[in-house]
């Protein structure tokens, strides 16, 4: 961000404004998980001229109005619905309404306290807030010493106005959760393999297209530069609007420096706007053309589907239903409506002695971790001439289950009482260790990876209950991990202990934390960036001796609680027999 926010430490609010600034940072409650969903909206047709209940007209300055009074109606303008910020302007002098820019980042508050008076300043100060960058990604909590706006205050023609407004979108968090909704930009890994979502905050509304294409275009939010690549050309912009035609059909004309755009490049392009554009219910299929000139599509089509890319899907290639377990000791596998049976490979074999594991997702390889913790074998998934033998990956520690990427990377997280260490295994070369800020070192008990293989998951054991801890990982453009960037608390600790973690979509995690160990459970899913405002984190409370959760990041697929003697799709609470033999483990491949 260039212009951050002018916070210092500071004091109190108006009685006036205390109305309309009081919101609660979270949703929470004991509901039915959600099942997943692309952001709705009405109609993809512009009816700008038509007004609607939730409408909120902004009060213009009234003459004579104090210093107090103008801050107050300043911030109280910035809640105009649908956004606009021309009258927020004129609580402003003339050189500051120029210079101001309040599309560099958005500060959404949970609540203030009486404003105070100071001199020609006017000081607000903020109970608790987030940030979001200039495309919409959140950015976490403000430091307690960010928390006080300062405003100070002159006269200019007979009037209060504002000198020295923030370079920032400032609203109620209560105001921000009816208007907002989160959805996912697409770009690729470095590779240009998968395309990678990263999560952004968009206004819900008719202009929903237009806002998808328009952030898209802005390029990666900040804490992804260098972690995702556009193959849209840079400086290019959304001309009016993208139209969506009665038959679904979305006209992105875009503006710009004139692009010699390759085929290939073409290709990737339309898979990363087809990704993001299909969030909006409304397109199912869309045209492009830069200055004028038409992009041309694939096969010589006059429209691209918004389904056209799934190859590149962010869960990888495959539906991803497969189930894997362990019972026995032994790998087993099937699906939810056939009998679990153990694989062909040496894992599926008697005194196989697995204690967790986890398959690639092409399902033709399996990492195991012994049953007494202390070894990481490799062996295929079915039996192989090649490759009759697991080898062994690590021994003479203490691992937890393995994860893998869609890259076939495999991750994994040792617990030593000393600190964590997280070793990664690049295809057929040695494991080595990767630090990853804020696992390595610390008292870690389980990891995992997004499929796109940029983002770290781990829970981390601390004295006040297990944190959620993420991070980014950068990625060279031969597929190697470079570094792991520094982390980010993705749920702080409740007082609680984490009994397991999966992927629920690709930006979503599941939770499962004991209540009452071996009686009562509670299973939250939560938005991996660390996002609370303007994301649906609900939970579910579930009975019995929970053994763990089975997620996968692939669209519909259902999410299990795991018992011995049975597996429970979370949503529809439909049961399923584990068999005779039981269960210790039950997972999807990654």
């Amino acid at each position: 961000m260039n212009h951050p926010t002018k916070l210092h430490a500071g004091t109190p609010m108006s009685r006036r404004i205390i109305g309309c600034l009081v919101a609660a940072l979270a949703l929470s409650g004991c509901v039915a998980l959600p099942t997943s969903g692309p952001v709705v909206q009405s109609s993809g047709t512009d009816r700008s001229d038509t007004r609607r209940a939730s409408d909120i007209d902004a009060r213009p300055p009234v003459a004579g109005a104090s210093r107090t009074e103008v801050v107050a109606g300043f911030l109280d303008a910035m809640t105009a619905w649908p956004v606009q910020t021309s009258v927020a302007k004129q609580y402003l002098t003339d050189q500051a309404a120029v210079g101001w820019d309040p599309e560099q980042e958005t500060v959404i508050y949970s609540d203030s306290l009486p404003v105070r008076e100071s001199g020609g300043t006017v000081s607000v100060q903020l109970t608790a807030a987030d940030r979001l960058d200039a495309v919409g990604a959140w950015q976490g909590a403000m430091a307690a010493d960010e928390l006080t706006l300062d405003f100070r205050v002159t006269v200019e023609d007979g009037e209060y106005r504002i000198v020295d407004p923030p370079d920032a979108l400032v609203v109620p968090a209560s105001w921000f959760r009816q208007r907002y909704r989160q959805v996912s930009l697409y770009y690729f890994d470095p590779v240009g393999q998968i395309l990678v979502p990263e999560p952004v905050f968009v206004p819900e509304g008719d202009q929903l297209a237009t806002s998808l294409v328009s952030g898209l275009l802005a390029g990666p939010p900040t804490l992804a530069r260098g972690v995702v690549h556009s193959f849209l050309p840079p400086g290019l912009s959304v001309g009016l609007s993208v139209p969506v035609s009665e038959a679904g059909i979305a006209d992105i004309a875009l503006v710009g420096e004139a692009q010699t755009i390759r085929p290939e490049q073409a290709e990737l392009m339309l898979a990363q706007l087809a990704w993001t554009l299909r969030q909006d219910p409304t397109v199912t299929a869309l045209r492009v053309s830069i200055d004028g000139t038409e992009l041309p599509l694939p096969g010589g089509a006059s429209q691209y589907s918004v389904d056209a890319a799934a190859a590149f899907g962010p869960a990888g290639p495959g539906s991803g239903r497969l189930l894997y377990g362990i019972s026995q000791g032994r790998l087993v596998t099937g699906s939810a409506d056939d009998d679990l049976v153990p694989v062909t490979g040496a894992f599926g074999e008697e005194g196989a002695g697995l204690g967790a594991v986890a398959v690639r997702p092409d399902n033709e390889r399996v990492a195991a971790v012994d049953l007494d913790g202390s070894r990481v074998r490799l062996a295929t998934v079915r039996r192989s001439e090649a490759q009759p033998a697991p080898r062994t990956l690590l021994e003479e520690g203490q691992y937890a289950r393995p994860s893998w990427d869609n890259a076939e990377r495999l991750w994994v997280l040792e617990r030593r009482s000393g600190g964590a260490v997280v070793w990664l295994v690049e295809g057929d070369r040695p494991a080595r260790t990767v630090r990853v800020p804020g696992i390595t070192g610390t008292r870690a008990r389980a990891l995992i990876v997004s499929r796109d293989g940029t983002r770290l998951i781990g829970v981390v054991r601390t004295a006040a209950g297990d944190t959620l801890v993420g991070a980014r990982v950068m990625i060279g453009g031969r597929g190697q991990v470079l570094r792991v960037r520094r982390p980010l608390v993705v749920r702080a600790p409740e007082g609680s202990s984490i009994a397991d973690l999966t992927w629920t979509s690709p930006i979503r995690i599941g939770l499962l934390t004991a209540t009452a160990p071996g009686k009562l459970y509670e299973v939250d899913v939560v938005a991996a960036d660390g996002a609370t405002v303007g994301v649906d984190v609900l939970s579910t409370i579930v009975t019995g001796k929970v053994l763990g959760l089975a997620g996968s990041p692939v669209q519909d697929a259902p999410m299990f609680a795991v018992y011995a003697d049975r597996y429970v799709d979370l949503v529809r609470q439909q049961k399923y027999d584990a068999g005779p033999a039981g269960l210790s483990q039950l997972d999807y491949a990654g």
